[in-house]
């Protein structure tokens, strides 16, 4: 299973260079100094994990599972929950929005209310986790 994960690790890394090269024949502009820090971060942001991982593994003598039943109901009932709040409240938004006569939307807003999604997924995820 070990050899699997390093495999899988190994994997997500050729294909992360392999798109940043193709990116880089797509756009003949983009400097050799982006592509080279682009796979670089993708070595250091899969090692990084895979070194948690490991240090979690050898941390870890008893053989009792980190979550349980009662925590995936858990999780599952907050995701079930959190999807409704963010698909209401994206209507909401938007209905707004075209109230007020706005017919476009700035991608900037767009990424912000994104990233703000995410950022209150995460933090929900890791209280129902330990909760």
């Amino acid at each position: 299973m070990k050899n699997l994960q390093y495999f899988a690790f190994g994997f997500i890394v050729v294909c992360i260079g392999i798109g940043i090269l193709i990116a880089k024949w797509i756009i003949p502009d983009l400097p050799w100094s982006a592509v080279a820090a682009s796979i670089g971060g993708a070595v250091a942001g899969v090692g990084l994990v895979a070194a948690v991982a490991k240090i979690r593994a050898m941390k870890k003598r008893d053989h009792v599972p980190e979550v349980d039943e009662r925590t995936w109901n858990n999780m599952k009932n907050f995701y079930a929950i959190a999807l409704y709040f963010v698909l209401i409240g994206s209507m909401a938004v938007v209905l707004v929005l075209v109230g007020l006569g706005h017919n476009t939307i700035e991608l900037g807003a767009v990424s912000l209310y994104l990233l703000f999604l995410f950022m209150i997924l995460a933090i929900g995820s890791f209280i129902v986790k330990k909760a």
